[in-house]
């Protein structure tokens, strides 16, 4: 029922907006045929309902203040979706100490929002660990120390007697050869 209640909470959004904007009828009734496609979206990039639940209220807001740019008659989920990416962006860049942040090779593996199956990304987290079981313990190590929050790089730099521009180019290069590997695994096996 969460939806529901997001839904909810648009329809008092909107109707308090609208009194301020003068919002189309048929404004409203696009903005809420499309909510869930883009929660959907949302949550796909951000992977964290609680977050993806926080950047579509930003996106509604925007989207409602945005309203007068938007020419009827025109692909409205689009424009929905290209203001929700722009502010996945800036969110991200709100969220830069958090321990978990997808970075944007990741995020272009995810690709542009389809139809949302969830069947697709557990086949992307199965390549990305088959990925990652080929590499080194040592770069698996690496990677955990980064992205599962143990460790900053100032604190693995330390660790591993490196310096920080060396940490920051190992680990850009262990991303791209997931990347490389994720997307061969997906070219050979189709997703």
């Amino acid at each position: 029922m969460p939806f529901l209640r997001n839904l909810l909470i648009l329809f008092r959004c909107v109707c308090i907006v609208r009194k301020e904007m003068e919002l189309s009828e048929e404004f409203i009734l696009e903005l809420t045929e499309v909510q869930q496609r883009l929660f959907g979206f949302l949550f796909k990039r951000l992977a964290d309902r609680e977050q993806a639940r926080e950047v579509l209220q930003r996106t509604n807001l925007v989207l409602c203040r945005k309203a007068g740019s938007y020419e009827t008659g025109t692909n409205f989920k689009a424009w929905a979706m290209t203001v929700a990416n722009y502010e996945v962006l800036s969110y991200r860049k709100t969220q830069v100490r958090e321990r978990l942040v997808f970075t944007d090779e990741v995020d272009a593996l995810l690709g542009p929002d389809s139809d949302g199956r969830s069947s697709s990304q557990s086949e992307r987290s199965a390549h990305l660990n088959h990925c990652l079981q080929g590499m080194s313990s040592k770069n698996r190590e690496l990677l955990d120390w980064r992205y599962q929050g143990e460790r900053t790089i100032v604190q693995i730099a330390d660790d591993l007697g490196s310096t920080i521009g060396a940490v920051k180019v190992k680990l850009h290069r262990l991303r791209r050869q997931l990347l490389s590997c994720i997307q061969n695994r997906i070219q050979k096996n189709g997703v």
